[in-house]
């Protein structure tokens, strides 16, 4: 499997229609995470920057959730309307500030 520069997880939990916490899943993760990787292609992206469907997160509160990695921040309430947006920072090498919920940590 090649290394890739970054990698995105979209989470595509699906918990029970009842579940007050929701999921990722019932908030549209499923069509982000598909959208995500046709704006990699587009942008001649994918062979440098994985975009890949993920279990529990255990941010569906906050869903569609998203970590990504190598730049240990998740971003949260991610739509459709965010998919370009997000697509152009990772692929520039950047994180996508308005939509970081969880930071990278300072040591």
């Amino acid at each position: 499997m090649p290394h890739r520069e970054r990698y995105l997880f979209v989470c595509e939990n699906r918990r029970e229609e009842s579940n007050p916490k929701g999921s990722c899943a019932q908030k549209g993760s499923e069509e982000v995470l598909k959208r995500l990787k046709e704006a990699l292609v587009k942008r001649g992206a994918h062979k440098r920057v994985r975009a890949c469907g993920a279990g529990c997160l255990d941010l569906c509160e906050i869903g569609a959730a998203i970590l990504q990695e190598p730049d240990h921040v998740a971003y949260g309430k991610v739509s459709l309307d965010d998919v370009d947006e997000l697509a152009d920072c990772v692929v520039d090498g950047r994180v996508c500030e308005r939509l970081v919920v969880f930071p990278e940590k300072a040591p």
